[in-house]
């Protein structure tokens, strides 16, 4: 994979985290024989490099035969977020153990691999800073039967919900024409806001 190809889907899925409004975004990037460029993971190697000193990591999750499970994320504001009562109830409930980022996110990693052909864990949804009452809604409701959906499915507040992926949308598209213009990511700050 090229750097320019790894930008763009970084653009396209993680837009939020990269601009700092979202605490973690994933992607996939599927694998293919004889693709040219770098891997993922070597991509993702490469731009913690570039953005060391700034709060901004990439994390592969998983690999599998056919796909690579990315994680951007911004350490100070996802740390901020799982260190919620509420948060870290949820993640003792699901077998967590009380640990600081890094610890947490490679238990994480554990259960993405134990979920079998990168399929998610559903307390993923609090890595990624999705409200609560919505993470808790998908599991109690196993996916079903939700308000409205997203990029998640919502169980709460929808108007909350339609303006967070308006917002978030907007940060794509704006990332998007940046990328498709000729910009870096890393070019662009990677600070968070």
């Amino acid at each position: 994979m090229t750097a320019i190809a790894f930008e763009r889907q970084l653009a396209m899925h993680c837009a939020p985290a990269l601009v700092g409004i979202k605490p973690a975004n994933i992607v996939t990037f599927p694998v293919k024989d004889g693709e040219e460029g770098m891997r993922p993971g070597e991509l993702a190697a490469a731009y913690n490099r570039r953005f060391q000193g700034r709060d901004l990591r990439f994390r592969i999750l998983r690999e599998c035969p056919r796909r690579r499970l990315l994680m951007v994320y911004r350490p100070s504001k996802l740390e901020r977020h799982l260190r919620r009562p509420e948060v870290r109830q949820i993640l003792a409930s699901e077998g967590y153990r009380e640990a600081e980022l890094e610890e947490l996110l490679g238990q994480l990693e554990e259960r993405v691999r134990r979920s079998g052909s990168c399929d998610f864990p559903h307390e993923i949804g609090l890595f990624l800073g999705y409200p609560v009452e919505d993470v808790v809604g998908f599991m109690e409701n196993c996916g079903k039967n939700c308000l409205y959906s997203c990029y998640w499915k919502v169980y709460s507040d929808v108007d909350r919900a339609k303006a967070w992926c308006s917002r978030w949308e907007r940060a794509r598209d704006g990332m998007l024409r940046a990328v498709d213009s000729g910009k870096r990511i890393y070019d662009m700050g990677g600070k968070s806001k």
